[in-house]
């Protein structure tokens, strides 16, 4: 009798672990997990790199609506769009957590894009974090190292989408007036030292848009879609 009563009791734990492991998929709360598409002969392929935004957490159904699925599915069969966001995630290497140690960085880069949308600096803003002439730096080494691929491909530098208060705090410990006047500004800079394009249209877009972001910091599954639909227009347009 004991023994059933342990198996019953072992069968309920792990039913409840499967389900709360399916909830956290279905928002996007699983970062670390980076389904990845092998490119065939002659598509283009499309590394979306950055954080929460671009991995989509915080979008219902996250599986099909975090942007670059969305984007692939725009732009059709003639690409391959991956997805190498990452929760978290700094441009800058002595933040609290940089993209650039982790395997999803290093895995855009053995993907050998054609197109790479970079979109990094909300979670630089942290008190923590933020460090100008790092954020220059090590922002800068970032696009450089997806320039010196063999693939040499097109970069874009997406400045950061907006921010909206909650309550008198903006979430997660992000400082909008950090992201607003320092952040940005530094994209721009950097992107047009380099000589990469850079995106603003979509923090334009996005600035009296609330209702397109499920807490304030990520776009939900509508503001998603607005995001690719964005994006695929600017690499059509570029082709």
């Amino acid at each position: 009798m004991v023994g059933i009563i342990i198996a019953i009791a072992i069968f309920a734990l792990l039913a409840c672990a499967g389900i709360i492991v399916l909830i956290l998929y279905y928002f996007g709360l699983l970062s670390f997990y980076h389904p990845m598409k092998k490119a065939k002969d002659n598509q283009i392929k499309v590394a979306c790199v950055g954080d929460s935004i671009t991995y989509g957490c915080m979008i219902a159904n996250w599986r099909k609506n975090n942007y670059p699925t969305l984007l692939g599915d725009l732009l059709g069969e003639n690409y391959c769009v991956n997805n190498f966001g990452y929760t978290n995630r700094t441009a800058i290497k002595n933040a609290d957590y940089p993209l650039v140690d982790e395997k999803v960085y290093k895995q855009s880069l053995d993907f050998l894009p054609d197109i790479v949308i970079l979109l990094l600096g909300t979670n630089d803003s942290k008190e923590n974090n933020w460090d100008k002439s790092a954020f220059v730096a090590d922002y800068g080494e970032i696009i450089d190292s997806y320039l010196s691929l063999k693939s040499s491909p097109k970069v874009y530098a997406v400045v950061p989408t907006p921010v909206f208060e909650s309550g008198e705090k903006v979430l997660y410990k992000l400082r909008k007036d950090v992201i607003e006047d320092e952040v940005c500004p530094s994209v721009k800079s950097v992107a047009a030292t380099i000589g990469v394009e850079y995106i603003e249209t979509l923090r334009s877009y996005f600035a009296d848009k609330k209702e397109l972001f499920a807490d304030g910091v990520h776009p939900n599954a509508k503001g998603s879609r607005v995001f690719a639909q964005n994006i695929a227009e600017i690499i059509r347009n570029s082709v």
